[in-house]
């Protein structure tokens, strides 16, 4: 009877064997089974770094673009005629605003201020822009009410001895940079702005970037909303609706 025992657990004993020997897989991965795993693994791998490698050279484009200058120039332009000052100043030929503007340059007095140490004291600013060598000079002179004729001087871009201002400049690459005028009730805007009693209500701003699109704006004085202008309709000026 223990002899007919022993043999039936080493019958089961062997058939245990024989059944693990016959599926190998209860045990663990088949060749084909890695061979597999590891090419999807590499694919993964592959792409992954084919999405790193663009998103690294795409950050170091823009972070190596320069900005445009020319929108920061006009941003500018923009608000410090809307935060012009037209207080008269007590020159030798009388009493007016300083305000002188011409389709290429444009000069007038602002309470904002780039270089001085003590924000909202006013400053005469002046843009003038070479059509040959397309380069526009930012120029500025905190403003001294005891010494107009500096003023007049800095205006007309040249010192007492009549020779060129010693002001430092600030130069920008500009493809194209236009000034016109319009004051109150007017249809049209003007190439220059003679008037010496007051200032201008509007000043369309036209300019090419380096993004080589033409832009306008139209810059209210004294009024801090701009207006995106329509070349080819490009103002209302004076308040007037065409």
């Amino acid at each position: 009877m223990s002899n007919t025992l022993g043999d039936q657990s080493v019958r089961m004993r062997i058939s245990k064997i024989e059944y693990r020997i016959s599926d190998p897989g209860r045990g663990g991965f088949t060749l084909i089974e890695l061979i597999v795993a590891t090419a999807i693994a590499a694919l993964v791998i592959g792409i992954v770094s084919v999405c790193f490698s663009f998103a690294l050279r795409a950050w170091q484009n823009i972070a190596n673009r320069r900005p445009d200058q020319t929108f920061r120039m006009a941003q500018l332009l923009q608000r410090q005629l809307a935060e012009s000052d037209p207080t008269p100043i007590n020159f030798q030929d009388g009493a007016r605003p300083l305000f002188i503007g011409s389709s290429n340059s444009i000069c007038f007095i602002t309470s904002h201020s780039v270089i001085a140490i003590s924000k909202g004291v006013p400053a005469a600013v002046r843009y003038t822009y070479d059509p040959g060598s397309r380069v526009l000079s930012y120029s500025e002179l905190v403003m001294d009410p005891y010494r107009p004729a500096a003023l007049e001087q800095f205006a007309a871009g040249t010192d007492s001895r009549g020779e060129r201002s010693a002001v430092r400049s600030y130069k920008v690459d500009f493809p194209r940079f236009t000034l016109s005028y319009a004051g109150k009730n007017a249809r049209e805007f003007l190439q220059s702005w003679t008037s010496t009693e007051e200032l201008p209500l509007e000043i369309l701003l036209t300019w090419e970037g380096t993004d080589r699109i033409g832009h306008s704006m139209a810059c209210m004085v004294n009024s801090p909303f701009p207006i995106q202008v329509n070349l080819l309709n490009p103002s209302m000026p004076g308040g007037f609706n065409p």
